[in-house]
This record gives structure tokens, C-alpha cells and sequence, in this order.
């Protein structure tokens, strides 16, 4: 038997966090991570909820990609 397709809302909001501009990414009510965004190196730095792990990539869609992968391989 297949799963029936499920829709999963994604909300991508800019945020102040301690005085720093960031990007939050959220699936539903759980947020998965933060993005910061390091003009100096022209990288972007996504941190994942809970684990705190780093994932440095070079555009700020990847690194949205790269929280949401990690979402969707360790979600419950």
C-alpha cells in the first residue's frame, strides 16, 4: 500500500535574534533552523534546531534545502 501524499506548509521568515538579522524556516509550528547570511565570505550559515549543527553553503536556497533535508531524514 502507498501513503496518501500529504501537504506540509513551509514558512520562510526573516528575523531579528540578539541584535542579528537571520532567516527562520519553519514546517508547520516547529521551526527547523536558522539561516545567517556572511556577506564577508559571500557564504550562508544554516543552523539546525535542536542539533546545532553548521551547514555552510553558497546560496541562500541551498542552504534552505539543506534545513529541510535534514528535517524530513530525522524527523520522528
Amino acid at each position: 500500500m502507498s501513503k496518501k501524499e500529504q501537504r506540509v506548509e513551509v514558512t520562510i521568515d526573516d528575523i531579528n535574534r540578539n541584535g542579528q538579522a537571520m532567516t527562520s524556516v519553519k514546517v508547520g509550528k516547529n521551526e527547523v533552523g536558522v539561516i545567517i547570511e556572511d556577506s564577508a565570505k559571500k557564504r550562508f550559515e544554516a543552523t539546525v534546531e535542536g542539533t546545532g549543527q553548521s551547514i555552510i553553503t553558497k546560496t541562500h536556497d541551498d542552504a534552505v534545502n539543506e534545513l529541510l533535508r535534514e528535517y524530513h531524514l530525522h524527523q520522528g
